[in-house]
């Protein structure tokens, strides 16, 4: 059968649902047009697919495993579906707007945290060494990388149905935590995940039952560092505490709106300053560049972050 034909059977297809509701001929639509709105639909729609992940790890069991990623493409499908109906939902700011941004928003941060977690877990292999840069920055700014472990712990322990995080803080050009409910509520603004637990039951209840503290330690023990290594080096290299410096001058010409300020510790920075190579730290009492990281020299034996 010829394309023509095909078209033909189609168009008329179309014509007799138009009969039957009622719609008035007057406004004849060709199939070409359908087709061409359809694309453009689906083309702005935004799609996520999918990512496949291996775990290694004998923490948690096949099942368990098995209806996480049952779970995490659920979630896929509803961000999906959820984009496509907002391309055609009304733009009021009406309960069904809101309700769908809220839901995408939902959807979306699950989709990521489970990606982090389940690349940031499952190292049989995990070690971290004394002189590596998470160990040097978890000590710096917990005083000691034992004060970390414990402080995490904590955050996981007091998380309920949500997740524990380790996150750098461009702000405050330092590493912190924070507690999430659900999948939403307290996410620090422009915070750079680094590690992350998922706490909700279904990721350890079927295994651990209540005891949350026994798969607390079993993550920890197969944290996977060179990720999180990674992680800091993207995070650290962002500069993104540079947004938090861009700010407009009282009576100034639009062109000059970017100036410095008396204050050079906080002083807002120029256009031309936020490409520049030399602009990698603003405060002064930062610590240098990843790559101009010193090492303390020693080569003793690897820390493990095994149970305390």
């Amino acid at each position: 059968m010829k394309q023509k034909d095909l078209l033909a059977i189609a168009q008329e297809k179309i014509t007799e649902t138009f009969k039957k509701n009622g719609v008035a001929q007057a406004t004849k639509i060709k199939l070409s047009e359908v087709v061409t709105k359809s694309k453009t639909l689906i083309k702005e729609a935004l799609v996520i697919i999918p990512r496949a992940f291996l775990l290694k790890t004998e923490a948690l069991s096949m099942r368990t495993k098995e209806a996480h990623e049952g779970l995490y493409k659920k979630e896929v499908e509803d961000f999906n579906r959820i984009s496509i109906e907002l391309d055609t939902a009304p733009k009021d700011g009406g309960q069904k707007f809101r309700s769908l941004k809220m839901d995408e928003a939902y959807n979306l941060n699950a989709i990521k945290l489970h990606e982090l977690y389940f690349s940031n877990i499952s190292d049989l292999s995990s070690e971290i060494r004394t002189d590596s840069i998470p160990y040097m920055r978890l000590a710096r700014d917990w005083g000691t990388f034992e004060n970390w472990q414990f402080d995490f712990r904590s955050a996981c322990l007091a998380a309920r149905e949500g997740w524990a995080i380790l996150y750098f803080e461009p702000l405050k050009n330092r590493y912190m935590h924070c507690v999430v409910d659900g999948h939403a509520i307290g996410v620090p603004v422009g915070c750079l995940p680094i590690a992350v637990i998922d706490m909700w039951s279904h990721s350890y209840y079927r295994d651990y039952l209540s005891d949350k503290k026994a798969y607390i330690n079993a993550m920890m023990k197969e944290l996977n560092w060179n990720v999180m290594e990674a992680r800091m080096v993207i995070a650290e290299r962002a500069n993104l505490q540079n947004l938090y410096l861009v700010q407009p001058l009282v009576n100034s010409e639009p062109e000059k709106i970017l100036g410095q300020s008396e204050s050079q510790e906080n002083a807002p920075i120029g256009k031309d300053q936020v490409m520049s190579k030399e602009l990698q730290y603003n405060n002064p009492n930062a610590p240098p560049p990843m790559g101009q990281q010193k090492s303390n020299g020693s080569s003793g034996p690897s820390s493990n972050g095994g149970e305390y």
